[in-house]
């Protein structure tokens, strides 16, 4: 059964939604990948969307034998956020990092608007 939380559309909640995923999956191989994983999401969803406007947005966590879904689901492209120049350097690679570590990814988008990023992780599994 999938795990869900809500939180508030703030940097500060990108740990906590780090903490949830590793808590989850304590003792999984991939623990590590999918922590940084929604790290990366949960961020661009409190940065890009607007979550950061007084929303929020929801990690769900789906664990099988040997896999993992996670998704990271926000209300929506908020208006640009412009990077100073100086900090280019620093974003844009969250979801170049997303694919890097993931079996497969991906975004939908509700009629409303609405974005879920998901990224499904794979390990072979274990009896016992």
């Amino acid at each position: 059964m999938p795990e869900t939380v809500t939180l508030p559309g703030l940097a500060s909640m990108v740990p906590p939604a780090r903490v949830v995923v590793r808590n989850i999956l304590r003792g999984t191989p991939r623990v590590d990948d999918a922590e940084l994983i929604v790290s990366e999401l949960a961020s661009n969803a409190v940065r890009h969307s607007r979550a950061r406007d007084g929303g929020e947005f929801r990690v769900t966590v789906d664990v099988g034998p040997g896999r993992v879904r996670i998704e990271v689901a926000d209300p929506g492209a908020g208006p640009p956020v412009e990077i100073p120049a100086d900090e280019r350097d620093q974003y844009g690679r969250g979801l170049e990092i997303v694919a890097a570590f993931a079996d497969k990814w991906g975004h939908d988008r509700a009629a409303d608007g609405a974005s879920v990023y998901w990224a499904e992780l794979m390990w072979e599994p274990t009896d016992g």
